[in-house]
């Protein structure tokens, strides 16, 4: 689901106008620095909750899986930050337009939103997370 997300996500890259598109290893790297080049997304997974099982003696679990995506814009036309906070409306806009309804993979239910937050703003980079959900099944292979 992450592997193709990023996929999905770099081969619209240009319509998205973004810069960068990384996983959880590059926004390691971003975070502790600055990324490389802005406008960045990075996809990571966040939660698995798993429900009860529904067919005892065998397992057969609904998961309901979260990620995020992390848009990184850095903008310097202010320092109140008003003109980073456009820019991330626009990019954060696009990439909801390609996320919302895309299945990440066979077996998967179609993103949905889920929560979303401003990260941090420092340095002259504005950080946010998206929150997408999807839904599969885990069953046994006994």
């Amino acid at each position: 689901m992450i592997t193709e997300t990023i996929a999905y996500l770099e081969t619209n890259k240009a319509a998205l106008g973004l810069a960068l598109v990384g996983g959880a290893a590059e926004f390691q790297k971003a975070a502790e620095t600055n990324p490389p080049a802005t406008p960045a997304a990075y996809v990571i997974e966040l939660s698995e909750d798993a429900g009860p099982n529904l067919v005892p003696p065998d397992v057969h679990q609904r998961v309901k899986a979260n990620i995020g995506i992390v848009h990184v814009i850095r903008n310097v036309a202010d320092a109140k930050g008003d003109a980073a906070r456009k820019d991330m409306e626009a990019l954060r806009g696009g990439t909801k337009g390609k996320l919302l309804g895309w299945s990440p993979a066979t077996g998967y239910a179609a993103y949905e939103r889920a929560r979303s937050n401003l990260l941090v703003f420092r340095d002259a980079h504005m950080w946010w997370q998206d929150g997408y959900s999807t839904e599969f099944f885990d069953r046994s292979v006994l």
